[in-house]
């Protein structure tokens, strides 16, 4: 994968959790951004007015430019595809970007998603697969709220911060839950998705470069469970 590939923000789980003795911990950082109030208070702060709209020509350039593993296959048509389709039109439609950002979906055994240029969004048959239309439309969300905090992760990436990283990881997931529920759906649903695929990563020996990065399911899972708290 070149190095452009690396700018995006791909869900890859089984990383490692980060403790930090007599500190806040990433959990703390997470609901602190967050902050505690009504659902649509916490949607406030979370679905913010900062993403661009890019053109139909940047949009093409962007997805001429995905990596070639990607690139080159590609799927268009079939029961998998619908399911996707669907659910990210679901998710796309709440954070009002529909028209902005295009799906792409390509075979690929890794259960694996990932945001490219902030425009494309890249989706396996591995996890549309292993998903329910639900489970992914979280998946979705998650991948969407990195672009309500793109200035965040271009900082962390310049400074090579992998904590703040982590941060926006969990704030992204806060996004992903938050957008289930607006949805109807049981935010719950999101946190067994990112289970199933980290089950099938490890299944199949995947390691990820995102290890430091990415906080791994326990953490997210305990960061859910305050993070509903605040609003349940």
């Amino acid at each position: 994968m070149t190095k452009k590939a690396m700018l995006v923000i791909i869900l890859i789980l089984g990383c490692a959790p980060l403790t930090v003795g007599g500190s806040a911990t990433d959990i703390d950082l997470a609901l602190a951004a967050v902050g505690p109030g009504t659902i649509d208070e916490i949607k406030g702060r979370l679905f913010i007015n900062s993403i661009n709209v890019f053109s139909d020509e940047y949009r093409g350039r962007a997805r001429a430019e995905l990596p070639g593993t990607i690139r080159s296959h590609r799927i268009i048509r079939g029961r998998l595809f619908q399911k996707v389709e669907h659910a990210f039109g679901l998710a796309l439609n709440l954070h009002g970007r529909a028209g902005q950002v295009e799906i792409f979906f390509f075979r690929d055994d890794e259960p694996l998603a990932l945001l490219w240029r902030d425009c494309v969004l890249a989706i396996s048959d591995g996890l549309a697969e292993l998903l329910s239309g639900e489970e992914l439309a979280g998946i979705i969300s998650h991948e969407l709220g990195h672009s309500y905090f793109m200035d965040e992760i271009v900082a962390a990436q310049k400074y090579r911060d992998a904590r703040a990283m982590r941060v926006v990881e969990l704030k992204c997931d806060a996004v992903a839950l938050l957008s289930l529920k607006l949805l109807g759906y049981n935010p719950t649903l999101y946190l067994r998705g990112l289970k199933q695929a980290d089950t099938i990563t490890r299944r199949k020996g995947l390691s990820s470069s995102t290890r430091k990065s990415h906080p791994d399911t326990v953490t997210r899972a305990q960061f859910a469970r305050r993070f509903i708290k605040l609003w349940s």
